[in-house]
């Protein structure tokens, strides 16, 4: 739908709660500050709300003290907004049928977002902050430089050093004009990708060590337990990205990442072109991206969700 409804409740409006996915990442938080201090410089009563914490490479962004990690809402607002939010469920800790707002708006860049908004403004773009960006611009509102370094690392963590499949011209553009307003790419790279604990180095070992990969060596996995938590001193913000190792294997079309969370496993795809995961995740009940895509399964054991995700990969795969 067209956004000017969208800005037409953000101007009238004067409290906000912005909140995005559980595990947050860098599109995320750097999509859910950026809009913070934009509405926050006009005036706007800002709250950012998480189920998860953020994590320890991205608390160098702007504001990120602001966040707070909640497990529910009792407070009013004039409007909740999510961003990057593939589904309301993913957010953790908002009802559909209970929205503590007037209006639930709902900016995103998934393409299997089914629209769960009062308002939603679903595109097609790199990142959404992307789309956060637009919102900012449309307003009138001045990027600062703090503004910029959000939006920034949303992009470059999103594309992955623009080196993902989904890098475009318009991400290079929009990534130009942030560091015409002040981001700073060395020091953004530095936090994001030169931060590693010795846990942190510690847990890729031990995950690596137990990699698997098909007979036909077009698909590779790796199988994240709570335990290697424990042993590493680590949380599950340090699996970010591990997935990329067994993706980068020489032959692999579908990387596939099992995460345990309780009784249930967190599922990561990453395509490498030739098939569309974000199909495969919908079959779950998940979904995400045509190359990045996930799903939860819940209260089945690992064997089992093993044998049903990939048996249905060697499916999808081109013969």
């Amino acid at each position: 739908m067209s956004i000017e409804a969208i800005l037409s409740e953000i101007k009238k409006k004067e409290s906000f709660l912005i909140t995005t996915h559980m595990n947050p990442e860098g599109d995320a938080i750097g999509s859910a500050l950026a809009l913070a201090i934009a509405l926050s410089s006009i005036g706007k009563r800002v709250s950012v709300y998480t189920m998860d914490p953020i994590p320890k490479i991205l608390r160098f962004l702007p504001y990120s003290a602001i966040v707070r990690q909640v497990k529910g809402v009792d407070e009013w607002f004039d409007a909740v907004i999510t961003v990057d939010c593939g589904d309301l469920e993913r957010v953790g800790f908002l009802i559909k049928d209970k929205i503590p707002a007037d209006i639930l708006i709902n900016i995103d860049h998934h393409i299997t977002n089914p629209g769960f908004g009062t308002l939603n403004f679903v595109a097609e773009a790199v990142a959404a902050a992307e789309l956060v960006y637009q919102i900012i611009r449309k307003l009138g509102i001045p990027v600062t430089t703090e503004i910029a370094t959000c939006v920034y690392t949303a992009i470059m963590t999103e594309t992955g050093s623009f080196r993902y499949s989904n890098t475009t011209h318009h991400a290079f553009r929009v990534a130009e004009e942030m560091v015409s307003f002040g981001a700073n790419p060395w020091v953004i790279a530095e936090h994001v990708y030169n931060r590693n604990s010795m846990g942190r180095i510690k847990l890729l070992g031990q995950i690596l060590a137990n990699l698997g990969i098909s007979d036909n060596g077009k698909i590779s996995w790796i199988i994240v337990r709570e335990q290697m938590y424990k042993d590493t001193g680590t949380a599950k913000e340090d699996v970010e990205d591990i997935i990329n190792f067994p993706r980068s294997i020489e032959g692999v079309e579908v990387a596939v990442l099992f995460r345990e969370s309780g009784h249930d496993w967190k599922i990561s795809l990453r395509s490498n072109g030739k098939i569309d995961v974000s199909t495969l995740a919908s079959e779950f009940g998940g979904g995400g991206h045509s190359m990045a895509a996930g799903c939860m399964i819940k209260d089945k054991s690992l064997e089992e969700v093993m044998r049903q995700v990939i048996t249905r990969v060697e499916e999808a795969l081109p013969q």
